[in-house]
């Protein structure tokens, strides 16, 4: 009977040692992995927002906008290692229901890392663009470092520095922010009166000029972002003075879109570090015991037998 119970006893502690590797290695990375038919919306606001209609020829100043964003899988244009999510924003003035912008873009990422791959008609508003860096999200596991990340309106990838740890509406989150200064994004023609030239006929072509302040909340485990606010400005300079503003304002996440992120991430938050730390460890300290055990128990059966 100690003989049958040792060898049970070995039987499970070595199972268990086996199963611990599996879960740390093969389990958890087959979770870490962005899903294929991801389908996502979220809204940014601005309040008091300053922006040129081009329709109506004419600066709004303290509107207040929202810019709503879907992005949606393409299953079938993507593959084990890459997702191909196609993205569509537009941008209204909310209290005069009017239609300020819209982009689309279209990118292939990692589904583990997040970095963008250079595939399957990657382009943003239907012009190719190769977009490097990070591009919908950060890594699983995203490090206290700084990354790269891709800019949808100057198509640049720059740097976007790790600011620090803070809790974001209730959830341990990494920040990061992103600084652009000064890019000329295209050019502007547009009649010399309304760029305040008024010595001059005709239109006249300047250079649109773009800066942002990107700041994003990611929750590290899952590389999901729970937080997003940018401080925008674009504007029309000719011979290095701008003369018009074309849109000024600072545009955040709302509460509904930040609750939705946070419950996105709400399962990885939890199964991750349950499947690649607590259990691995438990299987391991439980496995080890009931071999040790079984080994003490077999010993002790071999001393009995040579006694008798």
């Amino acid at each position: 009977m100690r003989r049958t119970a040792a060898v049970v006893f070995i039987a499970l502690g070595v199972c268990l040692l086996v199963l611990a590797p599996m879960l740390r290695y093969w389990t958890a990375e087959s979770l870490m992995k962005a899903p294929l038919d991801y389908y996502n919306q979220t809204v940014n606001r601005g309040e008091d927002v300053t922006y040129f209609s081009a329709e109506e020829t004419e600066l709004v100043e303290g509107a207040t906008v929202e810019a709503y964003t879907t992005v949606r899988g393409d299953v079938a244009a993507s593959d084990e290692n890459t997702a191909v999510w196609d993205q569509f924003t537009w941008v209204k003035d909310v209290e005069r229901d009017f239609a300020i912008s819209s982009t689309y873009r279209r990118a292939g990422h990692d589904r583990f890392t997040g970095r963008g791959v250079d595939c399957c008609d990657s382009s943003v508003n239907d012009e190719d663009a190769e977009q490097n860096g990070q591009i919908f999200k950060f890594p699983f596991l995203t490090e206290q470092r700084d990354y790269r990340f891709f800019d949808t309106t100057s198509r640049l990838t720059r740097p976007i520095t790790f600011e620090g740890e803070e809790a974001y509406h209730g959830v341990d989150a990494y920040r990061f922010e992103q600084v652009i200064e000064s890019e000329k994004v295209g050019e502007r023609t547009l009649p010399a009166s309304l760029l305040g030239m008024d010595g001059e006929d005709g239109d006249i072509t300047g250079d649109e000029m773009y800066s942002i302040t990107r700041t994003y909340w990611i929750e590290p485990s899952t590389g999901v972002p729970i937080g997003l606010s940018e401080d925008q400005h674009r504007g029309v300079v000719v011979d290095g003075e701008e003369r018009l503003v074309l849109f000024d304002g600072t545009m955040v996440w709302d509460d509904e879109t930040i609750e939705a992120q946070i419950e996105s991430a709400e399962q990885g938050m939890t199964m991750l570090p349950l499947v690649r730390t607590v259990i691995p460890l438990v299987f391991l300290a439980v496995g080890a015991v009931l071999v040790l055990a079984g080994g003490l128990l077999l010993i002790g059966t071999g001393v009995r037998n040579t006694a008798h």
